[in-house]
């Protein structure tokens, strides 16, 4: 499905002679990445959870589940692994729902960027491209995927607790999660299970890593617009328990001789695909303000 733009440049140009439907050529650099982060958008008083798809000087592009409209305020933080972090303001420029997921992918333009702030993006960007090559050099002698590997479309986080599973029908289980991303985990188990098996989970995400989030409540910001007064959502409630049909994909290496396996969800719902989403973000706060420990 094309972009949704507003007239007739999703980046706000004037209109082209050649052509209504025309797009624009982009005059920055796009760095590619897949990035939690929670954001602000239309005056909404909760955080709204996504996915930082690319960046560049001049925009961005975000996805999430909730819907907003053309020309909506959004605010978010980039995060750096040093210095504080990069704040962020634009409005959605185009709209777009991806044919191989949920949700919607935005199309944001960035308002109001001083020429320091665009030098610090910049730098920023070069060192998310470095980072980058970086790892494509590490992955280079390691063995490639089989054909039939689909390329993760949500982050993945290494953790450790517990999950109960079952054959729908069956008494329940216990192992635990290697891993996980709201596409699904990584089940290890004393169990044997075919690959295909359809099972059922319950497990609550752990609660210890909610701590990174600031409290809820309002506080003072000061912006290139001046002094403003912002609603911080309380993303340190704790978590419900999450139920899940999945589906048995791959059986992996064993875990500490256990049996271990990629489990894919198949009808997880949009609030625990979005609890997932806050956990991971955590999860990648926690480790970039330790040291990536």
């Amino acid at each position: 499905m094309s972009w949704i733009t507003r007239g007739s440049g999703g980046s706000g140009n004037p209109p082209r002679s050649d052509g209504e439907n025309a797009t624009p050529k982009r005059a920055a650099f796009r760095q590619s990445l897949e990035i939690p982060i929670s954001f602000e958008a239309g005056g909404k008083a909760a955080q709204i959870f996504g996915t930082l798809i690319d960046i560049s000087e001049s925009g961005c592009r975000i996805r999430s589940l909730i819907l907003l409209d053309r020309e909506c305020v959004v605010r978010f933080e980039l995060r750096r692994g040093s210095g504080s972090p990069l704040r962020l303001r634009g409005h959605v420029a185009g709209r777009r729902s991806p044919s191989d997921g949920a949700g919607y992918e935005y199309g944001v333009t960035f308002d109001g960027i001083s020429p320091p702030e665009r030098k610090q993006l910049h730098a920023e960007i070069m060192e998310l491209q470095r980072r980058e090559a970086a790892g494509r050099a590490h992955v280079r002698d390691e063995k490639p995927p089989a054909q039939n590997d689909q390329r993760r479309k949500d982050l993945r986080q290494s953790v450790s607790f517990p999950v109960s599973f079952r054959r729908p029908g069956s008494v329940w289980l216990s192992g635990f999660c290697a891993d996980v991303s709201a596409g699904g985990i990584r089940l290890v188990c004393g169990d044997a299970i075919e690959d295909g098996s359809e099972i059922e989970l319950r497990f609550t995400l752990p609660n210890d890593v909610l701590e990174v989030f600031p409290k809820g409540g309002e506080r003072t910001e000061i912006t290139p617009f001046g002094a403003r007064r912002v609603r911080v959502a309380d993303n340190r409630r704790p978590f419900d328990q999450i139920f899940a049909r999945a589906q048995v994909v791959a059986k992996l290496a064993p875990v500490e001789g256990r049996n271990s396996y990629g489990v894919e969800f198949s009808n997880l719902d949009g609030y625990s695909r979005e609890e997932i989403v806050r956990f991971n973000h955590a999860m990648q706060l926690r480790r970039l303000r330790s040291g990536g420990k």
